[in-house]
């Protein structure tokens, strides 16, 4: 690597550099030259304030958030320029730091893909702690959420409030330490959180600011929309950090456009697309406030491409398969060099098929909030990437397979080996809020120094640091012990000419423990016949235990608010069909009900028997269910 190279910071020491540093990961060796220097020296400041201010300085009134909505997604509903955006920061945090009073200042944000969903987030992580929230959380869960973090004020905006239906007056009981509820675009009450803002125009950061940059300053909730999820602590430096990688990784040059599809309650939403984008000065372009969720997106995506001049696109293989089904094709001129894709493997025929047709290499990437977000990526040498790998290290992790027991370490496995991913590094979140969580994360005994997290991934490392992740552990299908790799299962399903998506999952079983069970959804148009799925599926897996005891077409398969197949919503629903059946076959009555509670460490599983069931029955029910290894406690309960 020469000085060309690699821009390095004219400050040493223990302060940032006063600009950022450029330069993109092409080689394994580009990682060793970027560690000679702590992360701190690669960039301007040591805050999330500190970085977007600097990049402001260079480019005050260049745009750096572009919105743009259906039907004319051609033209943006609202532009913000790096000017602006610091200067809303600035006065969102002395807003909420005004509102918390003499307590702490922590601030939840439940908003779609808004500008103010990024600019009240890096405010409240400037005044303390900033608590992104999924809109699609059940209400439940945005109070337990609220209330474990003893929240001070809320963001959100008049409709997601009365869509939830929530009370004032009880919600305030719920959550004691709220002093208020400001809504976005709401001017004509009080509470309007532009309103409010503007009260601290022109004051700058007008009160003490704790620039520790390994200070908590947003606590990212974790996990499904129902229950209170795991709340990740995050600090400003991991973020920082990751943001950087990322440029490194994705494109970081200053006149680059950022495709902004993923949701701002996520960690690609808000650091790998938004903070990345804002540190090294380029626009964020939001494709609505739903993001790839808004159909119309897909199908105009190389028309709005080639109109903004998109330079990078993160998404997930769901997105990336949609558009390579779609009609469309790419325009002949185009600046998009760069198509990531994170949340599940890359099939090989997806990544070949994407670039014989758009001329496009699709690079898969891989992290998780625990982390800070992405952690390891596919290096643009110009080659076709290595399918089915999720890529090297970024700088300043360190990614290996191990043996554990429970979460002590046990040895270390040789290259190619499957064993658990575990991931060292200053990245690596300090903990849970709750604490009791903190074991079942952070692995004992590793030989190396520092904090070392158990991902729950099962995979190997080969001989050339390629990352190669196999499936979640609980993701694993362990049929009598037997453990089955639901990939092998699900590739078997999507080789057949009408499936668009697979996802296989245990289906509980007192005498086996599990069994797997598969859902597919088909393309458009396209029918098939459970019988000859079975079949297809039967003569391609390697091993009859892996042979689905069902499969079940589904209109569309779950996903999470960023793309993912849902698999804990497949896993409820065959854990759902499976005890109501049980339910049926041991007592001969219909109309019971199975719910799950999730808000503890483990789950537990609450059984709604009819009215009119024996006190015999349910306790003939309640201990065949023990037999199932699903929960730390059931629960049966008559009407």
């Amino acid at each position: 690597m020469t000085a060309t190279d690699f821009t390095v910071p004219s400050a040493f020491g223990n302060q940032a550099g006063s600009e950022l540093a450029r330069h993109r990961l092409r080689r394994a060796q580009d990682v060793v030259e970027i560690e000679r220097l702590p992360p701190s020296q690669l960039l301007p400041a040591l805050t999330i304030h500190g970085c977007i201010a600097a990049a402001a300085r260079a480019a005050p009134t260049k745009v750096a958030m572009a919105v743009v909505e259906a039907p004319d997604l051609l033209s943006p509903v609202r532009e913000v320029s790096f000017r602006d955006l610091v200067a809303s920061i600035e006065q969102s945090a002395c807003l909420f730091r005004a509102t918390a009073g003499d307590g702490p200042s922590v601030v939840g944000i439940m908003l779609p893909m808004v500008p103010e969903g990024l600019f009240g987030l890096w405010g409240a992580a400037t005044a303390g702690l900033a608590v992104p929230l999924n809109p699609h959380f059940d209400i439940d869960a945005v109070i337990g959420i609220l209330h474990q973090v003893e929240a001070s004020a809320l963001v959100t905006s008049r409709e997601l409030w009365e869509a939830k239906c929530l009370d004032p007056e009880d919600f305030r009981r719920r959550v004691p330490t709220l002093r208020r509820v400001f809504f976005v675009e709401d001017p004509e009450t009080e509470d309007d959180f532009g309103t409010a803002m503007r009260a601290y125009a022109g004051q700058g950061l007008a009160f003490p600011v704790d620039e520790d940059p390994e200070r908590d300053a947003i606590i990212m909730p974790t996990g499904g929309t129902t229950g209170v999820p795991k709340l990740v602590r995050m600090s400003q430096g991991g973020q920082l950090m990751v943001a950087w990688n990322v440029g490194a990784l994705m494109g970081n040059a200053a006149d680059g456009v950022v495709a902004h599809g993923m949701p701002n309650f996520h960690v690609g939403g808000s650091v790998v697309l938004g903070l990345r984008a804002m540190i090294t000065g380029q626009t964020l372009l939001t494709l609505t406030s739903q993001g790839f969720r808004t159909r119309s997106v897909v199908d105009r995506f190389w028309e709005i491409v080639q109109h903004f001049g998109v330079t990078s696109v993160l998404a997930t293989p769901t997105t990336a398969l949609a558009l390579l089904d779609q009609e469309a094709e790419a325009p002949r001129e185009h600046r998009l060099a760069d198509f990531h894709c994170g949340g599940s493997v890359l099939p090989m025929q997806l990544v070949q098929g994407f670039h014989d047709r758009f001329g496009i290499w699709l690079r898969e990437n891989w992290g998780m909030t625990e982390l800070h977000g992405t952690t390891t990526g596919h290096f643009d040498d110009g080659q076709q990437p290595r399918v089915g790998s999720a890529g090297r290290s970024l700088p300043y992790n360190s990614v290996r397979a191990v043996e554990l027991d429970g979460n002590q370490f046990v040895r270390e496995c040789r290259p190619g080996e499957p064993g658990i991913l575990v991931i060292g590094g200053p990245g690596v979140t300090a903990g849970y809020v709750r604490p009791e969580y903190d074991a079942d994360f952070f692995v004992v005994g590793m030989p190396a120094l520092g904090r070392w997290g158990n991902t729950g991934d099962i995979g190997s490392v080969d001989e050339d640091g390629y990352v190669w992740v196999q499936g979640r552990s609980k993701d694993v299908i362990i049929r009598g012990g037997h453990n089955i790799d639901p990939k092998g299962i699900e590739d078997a399903l999507c080789s057949h000419p009408a499936v668009q998506v697979a996802a296989a999952v245990g289906q509980p079983s007192s005498s086996k423990g599990e069994l797997p069970i598969a859902y597919v959804q088909l393309k458009a148009g396209m029918t098939a016949d459970v019988a000859d799925l079975l079949a297809h599926c039967r003569s391609r897996v390697q091993e009859s235990a892996a042979v689905p005891v069902a499969i079940v077409i589904l209109d569309e398969l779950p996903q999470t608010a960023v793309g993912k197949i849902s698999k804990p919503v497949l896993r409820r629903r065959a854990l759902e069909h499976e005890v109501l059946g049980l339910v049926e076959r041991t007592i001969g009555q219909g109309q019971a009900a199975m719910r799950v509670d999730e808000t503890g460490p483990r789950m537990h599983i609450v059984v709604e028997l009819p009215a009119g069931t024996s006190t015999a029955d349910a306790e003939g029910l309640r201990q065949r269910l023990v037999g199932y290894e699903f929960g730390s406690e059931i629960v049966i309960s008559s009407a």
